[in-house]
């Protein structure tokens, strides 16, 4: 993968090594624009700056008095203590969520074979995903306002049982996913990606695969018209004319 990435950091992490990729005319391979690589760095950026901004607010109103004084003989004492171990905890992580956040967008694999998808995304937390164009229902493009500054967006795909799991929401916000949907993250071309899983579909669906078998509704056996279902017909309309008559000369009957 990348020369950027130093080995004892991939180790640390327990990075897997590139995905095998088939062989065949039908593989495609897709990957996250460049322009994810800057909004992840966007994020990181302004993570760190809110935990700086914390970090300061805090020290700023201890020293100040703007909290209630703790009744405590060394409490100044403890909370410099403290403090300086935030202060340090957070230049000791800042270089190593800078190269998780560099190298997310190189290590993300987008492979679409002739009969499935697969996914491969995460450095820290690995996340893989297969899904087969059989069951593939529906494939929708995302993209928030970030997103859209920097031209990209995500393409979410999704299978059965899995289009009523949430509701519309920024898919960047959280990679936590249903079993039953996949995301394309931050890639420049969705309308490309969305109309070959589509074409692949219709591919499957055309030849039968995963198409709902419905039995035909079985068509309603002719009534039988024989003479003799005919004649008893008749001797029971015979029979009530008979019995309406009786009634009438009996006056139970109106005329």
């Amino acid at each position: 993968m990348s020369d950027a990435a130093p080995a004892w950091l991939l180790r640390l992490l327990k990075v897997p090594p590139a995905p095998h990729i088939p062989e065949g005319a039908a593989v495609r391979v897709f990957r996250s624009a460049p322009s994810y690589r800057r909004l992840q760095l966007l994020r990181w950026g302004l993570r760190q700056a809110s935990v700086v901004a914390g970090l300061i607010f805090t020290w700023v109103a201890v020293k100040h008095r703007f909290v209630p004084h703790i009744p405590y003989a060394y409490a100044d004492t403890v909370f410099f203590a403290v403090e300086m171990f935030a202060w340090f905890a957070f230049a000791a992580q800042a270089p190593i969520t800078f190269l998780v956040a560099w190298l997310d967008y190189e290590y993300r694999w987008y492979i679409l074979s002739d009969r499935s998808l697969r996914i491969r995304e995460g450095l820290v937390s690995i996340q893989e995903k297969t899904m087969t164009f059989a069951n593939i229902q529906q494939v929708s493009i995302r993209q928030n306002p970030l997103q859209r500054l920097f031209g990209i967006s995500d393409v979410k795909v999704e299978t059965a049982g899995g289009g009523s799991k949430r509701g519309a929401q920024d898919a960047d916000a959280s990679h936590t996913e249903g079993l039953h949907e996949a995301h394309f993250r931050g890639v420049d071309n969705p309308e490309e990606i969305r109309d070959v899983i589509m074409a692949r579909v219709r591919m499957h669906r055309d030849a039968g695969l995963g198409e709902p078998q419905h039995p035909e509704p079985a068509l309603p056996a002719p009534v039988a018209s024989s003479a003799a279902t005919l004649g008893a017909a008749k001797e029971l309309l015979g029979e009530m004319r008979a019995l309406r008559s009786a009634l009438k000369a009996q006056g139970r009957v109106e005329p």
